[in-house]
């Protein structure tokens, strides 16, 4: 298919109510960190915006908050968390790009944890765990939750973990949710996972992903949630979609263009009409592979 021209700008529904910059308009020059110190500092403790970078692997003791309008971008290919996760708690207009965050066992156990939050940009991330581990607290790997809007996850390698997140994260929070949990998932690999995104109430949009070997779920749309599923490729996927998994009331999904191998038959109970209002470009399901292989992941990208 010849070279792979990786995208690096953000689309979906964070360049929506505004768009989604980060801490690119802060005045003063971007900081680098290597320690859980200095990066807590920065990122945690003031909403003015800052431009951050993560220098190699740095264990977090604890769950750090991240404070409104930070851009917070790895070097390189080998740079991020380990111990403790990212929790994004009524906060708006973050970028976290290039980040790996691996084994998140303290706090809510999640990697990646929105609450209350809008204009969340996630791309080019590493996340993972150790699914054999059982004993840890492990949780999700990226939870969209309590009416967080305005949300794409891009080119991220969700791998060897259990349930990957939750857009939504229960039945009985529609006086919250409803209206609310709008989000974009491309061009993500979904590898040696139990289930990729479930959502509930949201409105949700998964296009161009990669799902291979994932043991139960690729997308559960249920509890009243819309979803559309295109252009993406399921390999040996158990269900690849499903509009009733286990939630008392169903969701919606309609699928198009997706491309199966090896994989067990769809259960969707109802279709929607949602239609996405930004501009996107897919590509082909037989095409996402080799795409994703390339440009997903850490040090793919240059800031």
């Amino acid at each position: 298919m010849g070279d792979v021209v990786c995208p690096i700008d953000v689309v979906g529904f964070a360049t929506l109510d505004g768009g989604t910059n980060g801490g690119n308009d802060s005045a003063q020059a971007p900081v680098t960190v290597t320690s859980a110190a200095a990066f807590i500092a920065q990122a945690a403790t003031s909403a003015d915006p800052n431009v951050i970078f993560v220098d190699g692997m740095i264990t977090l003791p604890d769950t750090v908050e991240i404070a409104s309008n930070k851009t917070i971008i790895g070097v390189g290919a080998k740079s991020g968390f380990t111990g403790g996760g990212l929790h994004l708690v009524d906060v708006t207009n973050v970028i976290l790009r290039n980040l790996v965050i691996a084994k998140v066992a303290v706090g809510e156990g999640d990697a990646i944890n929105l609450k209350r939050s809008t204009n969340v940009w996630i791309d080019h991330c590493d996340l993972s765990t150790d699914p054999t581990d059982t004993a840890a607290g492990y949780d999700g790997l990226v939870e969209i939750t309590h009416a967080s809007d305005y949300v794409t996850v891009s080119w991220t390698r969700f791998h060897d973990h259990r349930d990957t997140g939750l857009i939504g994260n229960l039945e009985d929070n529609a006086a919250e949710d409803t209206g609310k949990l709008r989000a974009t998932y491309h061009h993500n690999l979904f590898l040696k996972v139990y289930s990729g995104p479930r959502v509930r109430f949201g409105t949700v949009h998964v296009f161009s992903n990669h799902f291979q070997e994932v043991s139960i779920n690729g997308v559960a749309a249920e509890t009243f949630s819309s979803v559309v599923v295109d252009h993406n490729m399921f390999d040996r996927v158990m269900t690849p979609i499903t509009t009733n998994y286990e939630d008392v009331a169903d969701g919606s999904a309609r699928e198009t263009s997706n491309r199966f191998v090896g994989s067990g038959p769809l259960v969707i109970s109802a279709t929607n009409s949602f239609v996405p209002t930004y501009s996107f470009s897919t590509d082909a399901a037989e095409s996402v592979p080799a795409i994703v292989a390339a440009c997903a992941g850490t040090g793919k990208i240059t800031p």
